[in-house]
């Protein structure tokens, strides 16, 4: 769909597209999933992206202008209780760029200049398409590791990006991890896991283990379940998934073995920085998790990415 390039609005920013990542929200919305009846079409989706400003509304900073920014994906209203609280992101009135309003699948984009970060690192746009998902990872794995003690053993259930984001920088922080997933993961996303270095088996082959610490982000009750049952007392769960249907967690047995569970939603603007820093220590790392397509492929992208078959579409406007 073809659409005019807006004059920004006041305190905005008219920034052209870089690189833009699909994820499993996109996907949700695309396919109208339970939980995502509030997205209303027509919407351009994208929120996993980079780009450089061209143009500033009213009463935003000019010296945007020709800065390469990272757009903060979910924002709240920065007002409220929540948010003076520092925890904009779980704002009641919180907003998603490429759900809420338009995204950055598209050739530009208009966003607040309020919600980007600049980009302080020297790397490809592809690859910096992966701050928002590596960023989400982060907050998680900063929550397990605030736990008491600190987990040295930590199983992640869920080989999707967020997971795998999960596991690699659990080990690149020196705890002793294994990714798990279901058997149709074995092929594909395990063995890539493998081959970067991590433990990964299928969870039925996990099911003696008795973790310090477990994240979990397959999104299913199944995973949620064996976190409970086989962290160690006292453990921690952290839980940066969204689940398609309600999940029924066993609460007498976070209470008789004092399970600590915390959710874990979205991140910040400091996550993001810190996510770039990952980035820029092993590019190479990162890039190999790359599926890149031309934006005109964008429907085949939220194909492929539904399917599983690859970890991480990423939509270059240009690109052939």
């Amino acid at each position: 769909m073809e659409r005019e390039v807006p004059d920004p609005p006041s305190g905005h920013l008219l920034i052209r597209t870089e690189a833009c990542g699909l994820c499993g929200s996109d996907v949700h919305a695309w396919r109208g999933d339970r939980g995502y009846e509030w997205v209303a079409p027509p919407v351009t989706f994208g929120h996993e992206a980079v780009g450089r400003v061209i143009a500033v509304g009213p009463g935003a900073d000019p010296a945007w202008v020709g800065k390469r920014v990272v757009p903060i994906a979910i924002d709240g209203c920065g007002e409220c209780v929540t948010c003076r609280r520092g925890l904009r992101q779980i704002c009641p009135r919180r907003t998603v760029l490429g759900l809420s309003f338009d995204g950055a699948a598209a050739e530009s984009f208009l966003i607040s200049e309020a919600r980007v970060v600049e980009v302080d690192v020297d790397l490809t746009s592809k690859l910096l398409a992966l701050t928002e998902p590596v960023s989400v990872a982060y907050r998680a794995v900063r929550h397990l590791e605030q736990s008491p003690g600190g987990p040295l053993d930590v199983v992640v259930s869920g080989p999707g990006p967020i997971g795998l984001a999960a596991a690699l920088l659990l080990s690149q922080r020196g705890h002793h991890v294994v990714l798990t997933g279901a058997e149709r993961d074995r092929d594909l996303r395990l063995a890539t896991a493998a081959s970067l270095g991590l433990k990964a088996l299928v969870a039925t082959e996990a099911e003696e283990l008795t973790p310090d610490g477990w994240i979990e982000a397959s999104g299913s009750a199944h995973g949620l379940g064996a976190a409970l049952r086989q962290t160690l007392p006292g453990g921690t769960v952290v839980v940066p998934g969204l689940f398609g249907a309600p999940a029924d967690p066993d609460v007498n047995l976070l209470t008789r073995r004092e399970i600590c569970l915390k959710g874990s939603y979205g991140s910040q603007a400091e996550d993001y920085r810190h996510a770039m820093s990952v980035l820029a220590a092993d590019p190479q790392l990162w890039s190999s998790l790359l599926d890149v397509r031309p934006l005109a492929d964008g429907v085949a992208g939220l194909q492929a990415a539904a399917s599983g078959e690859t970890f991480k579409v990423v939509l270059v406007p240009g690109a052939n």
